[in-house]
C-alpha cells in the first residue's frame, strides 16, 4: 500500500468519526501580515487535549505524518506561518487523535476579482462541512489578470458557470478560459433601471433594500430552468471544482450559492453569514457608465453605496416567500427544480465531508 494512499484513508477514518461523535467543533482561518493565518477553534462542549495542525496545496490530501504545529485544545487558537509559497493553504486540524476538520482563508486574494470566495467550511443542520476547494463565487472574470488567472489555474477550476447575460458576455467576455465554460444568463431587473431612478432623485434610500428584495426574488422565481441546469453540472463529481460568476457577484452568484448550500441543508444562519461576506469586498462596478455622476451629489451617493451593499433582508425575503407557498424547501426542490431528494443525497455526497 503506498503512502498516498494511507494519508487519503487515514484523514477519510478520521473525518467519519468526527461525524459521528461529539463534541461539536468549529474552525476559522484568518490571514495575517506576512504571509501568516490565524486558525481558531472551538469546541461544544469544551474538551482536553491536544490539537495537530496539518498543511497541504490540495485540500483532500494532507501528509498526516508530518505536523506543522501542535497545541493544546483549551489554547483556542495558533498563530501559523505557511510554508506553501504561491500556493493556496489548506489546514487540516486533528483533535485528539480521533476527530478531523479541514479549514482554509475563505476569500482568495486577487488582483482584478473582488467577491471571490470558497464556499467550502460551511455546517449543514447534521453537523456535515462543506468541502474546501470545490465550489466557488466571483465577479465577473473579464477583469481577472495574468496573475489571476495563474491563481484560477492553481485552485484548478474546471467548470466556470457564467450567469450573465449574453450582452454583457459580448461587451466583457472572460479572460479565463476553464476546461469548460456554461453560459446561463438569468433573467433579472436589470440593475441600471435603479440607476436611472437614481439619478432622476425617484429612488430614495428607503427604496433600496425593497428593490433589492424584488431583484432577488425576480431571480430565484424566474429561473428555474437555469437553475436545473446548474444542479445537473453539480451532480457530476468531473466537472469539479466549479466557479460560479455573474458581474458583481452580489446578486445572481449569490442567489445560486444560497440555493446549493440550501440543498445540502447548510444552516440558513451560515447562508446569511456568506451573502453578508460580500460587504467586505464591495467594490463599484467596472461596467457601469458615468458612475462619478453618483458620487458628486451627497444624496445619490448614499443610495448609489447602498444600492451596491447586501442586506440581510434582501436574501432571507425570497426563502420565505418559498417557504410560505411551497410548505418547506424540499417541496420547492422538488417540484420547480427537479432535484429530488436522491439528487440532493448525492449532491451532499460529493459536496460535503
Amino acid at each position: 500500500m503506498n503512502k498516498g494512499f494511507v494519508f487519503i484513508f487515514f484523514s477519510f477514518f478520521l473525518f467519519t468519526q468526527c461525524a459521528s461523535e461529539n463534541p461539536d467543533i468549529r474552525v476559522v482561518c484568518e490571514s495575517m501580515p506576512r504571509g501568516n493565518f490565524l486558525i481558531k477553534w472551538e469546541t461544544f462542549p469544551p474538551i482536553e487535549g491536544t490539537v495537530k495542525i496539518f498543511e497541504s496545496s490540495a485540500p483532500d490530501s494532507f501528509n498526516m505524518f508530518s505536523p506543522i504545529a501542535e497545541v493544546e485544545i483549551n489554547k483556542g487558537f495558533k498563530e501559523i506561518f505557511s510554508v506553501k509559497t504561491n500556493k493556496r493553504s489548506y489546514f487540516q486540524l486533528v483533535f485528539n487523535r480521533t476527530c478531523a476538520v479541514v479549514t482554509a482563508e475563505r476569500t482568495v486574494p486577487m488582483q482584478g476579482l473582488f467577491n471571490f470566495r470558497d464556499l467550502g467550511g460551511y455546517y449543514n443542520t447534521n453537523g456535515k462541512q462543506s468541502k474546501w476547494g470545490k465550489l466557488y463565487r466571483s465577479s465577473s472574470l473579464s477583469n481577472a489578470t495574468f496573475q489571476d488567472a495563474r491563481t484560477l489555474r492553481t485552485l484548478g477550476i474546471k467548470t466556470v458557470i457564467d450567469l450573465r447575460t449574453d450582452s454583457e458576455r459580448l461587451d466583457n467576455p472572460l479572460r479565463y478560459l476553464a476546461p469548460q465554460t456554461f453560459n446561463f444568463p438569468l433573467r433579472g431587473i436589470p440593475i441600471t433601471n435603479y440607476f436611472n431612478k437614481i439619478q432622476s432623485k425617484e429612488m430614495k434610500i428607503g427604496d433600496v433594500k425593497v428593490n433589492a428584495q424584488d431583484m432577488l426574488t425576480f431571480l430565484l422565481e424566474k429561473n428555474s430552468d437555469f437553475f436545473i441546469k446548474m444542479f445537473d453540472i453539480l451532480l457530476d463529481a468531473g466537472n469539479y471544482p466549479v466557479l460560479i460568476n455573474c458581474s458583481s457577484g452580489s446578486d445572481r452568484s449569490a442567489v445560486a450559492a444560497a440555493l446549493i448550500l440550501a440543498a445540502l441543508d447548510i444552516e440558513f444562519d451560515q447562508i446569511i453569514k456568506d451573502y453578508m461576506l460580500t460587504n467586505e469586498s464591495i467594490e463599484f462596478s467596472p461596467y457601469i457608465p458615468n458612475q462619478s455622476i453618483f458620487l458628486q451629489d451627497t444624496e445619490m451617493q448614499e443610495i448609489f453605496t447602498a444600492q451596491f451593499k447586501v442586506h440581510k433582508g434582501t436574501i432571507t425575503y425570497p426563502f420565505n416567500r418559498l417557504l410560505k407557498e411551497y410548505g418547506s424547501l424540499e417541496n420547492y426542490f422538488n417540484s420547480d427544480l427537479k432535484l429530488t431528494s436522491k439528487k440532493r443525497e448525492k449532491l451532499k455526497e460529493i459536496m460535503l465531508y
